[in-house]
């Protein structure tokens, strides 16, 4: 774990914040995270590194779920996590009420 962590830190260091996908598509509905687990891939990463990431929701699919991104900062920089969520929330309207 200590080399992985190492590592991932040493191909991080030329940048500031890391955007990507919260996992392979859309949200998914209740009780189907167990059979697409490998999805999330995107999130554990970060969960294995223990670096700052917060996800926005930018979009919605055309089934209506919510799509999100990750911000993933260095360590100790929540600010730059949390800057890159603020930014993405003003360009994509931030929280929106899902239709019901």
């Amino acid at each position: 774990m200590d080399r992985f962590r190492s590592e991932a830190l040493a191909w991080f260091q030329p940048y500031d914040l890391l955007i990507a996908p919260v996992n392979a598509g859309s949200a998914l509905p209740v009780g189907e995270i167990e059979d697409r687990i490998a999805d999330f891939t995107y999130t554990m990463t970060h969960n294995l590194t223990g670096w700052p990431s917060a996800v926005v929701r930018v979009g919605t699919s055309p089934d209506g779920l919510p799509i999100g991104v990750q911000f993933t900062a260095q360590p100790w920089r929540e600010d730059v996590a949390l800057a890159g969520v603020a930014y993405a929330q003003e360009i994509f309207g931030g929280w929106q009420k899902p239709p019901m």
